[in-house]
């Protein structure tokens, strides 16, 4: 390995230090299930290794970016070759306020079935704003869409959200 490559892979590092939480947090909503969500974020960090020791990075122009796209295939795929239905009880369908925050995996689960109630790419775009804490610009640039259909999946996924969740209450 060349010193440009071992400075890359050094960056790579950090960036994967830095953004971890963020990765985590996405992918564990996204599978449901944390441990899941740790295989998927290691196989994304040796895809993109392997991708820098072949010398293919020149034609990333944003790793954060490329991370979570990366990431996003990665469990589309996953979640299509394991063909699961991800379902909860509906008595687990409880206010996320009454909830202790030991509850993650509870916490999960059930986001992860309001999430299922509603179209995929509202679905998509929710997590990759909320869990990822990307920008709308950011999301775009992900998924290769424009910013106003991005910015309209964003706010009619949370609207339908919203009515299941009053279905739910009452």
């Amino acid at each position: 390995m060349n010193t440009v490559e071992n400075n890359k892979m050094n960056e790579l590092a950090e960036f994967m230090r830095r953004e971890k939480p963020s990765l985590m947090r996405y992918a564990s909503y996204r599978l449901g299930d944390a441990d899941e969500a740790k295989d998927a974020l290691q196989d994304v960090f040796l895809k993109i290794c392997t991708k820098l020791s072949e010398g293919k990075s020149g034609e990333v122009r944003d790793w954060r970016n490329y991370t979570f796209r990366t990431l996003s295939n990665l469990c589309t795929s996953r979640l299509a070759v394991s063909g699961r239905i991800r379902t909860i009880p509906l008595d687990a369908k409880l206010d996320m306020a009454d909830c202790p925050e030991e509850s993650n995996d509870a916490d999960i689960k059930r986001i992860a079935q309001l999430l299922e109630d509603i179209p995929e790419e509202q679905a998509e775009v929710i997590r990759l704003r909320i869990y990822g804490q990307n920008s709308f610009a950011d999301i775009a640039e992900i998924l290769s869409i424009p910013l106003p259909t991005v910015k309209s999946r964003f706010l009619y996924g949370l609207e339908k959200i919203r009515r299941v969740m009053k279905q739910t209450k009452h």
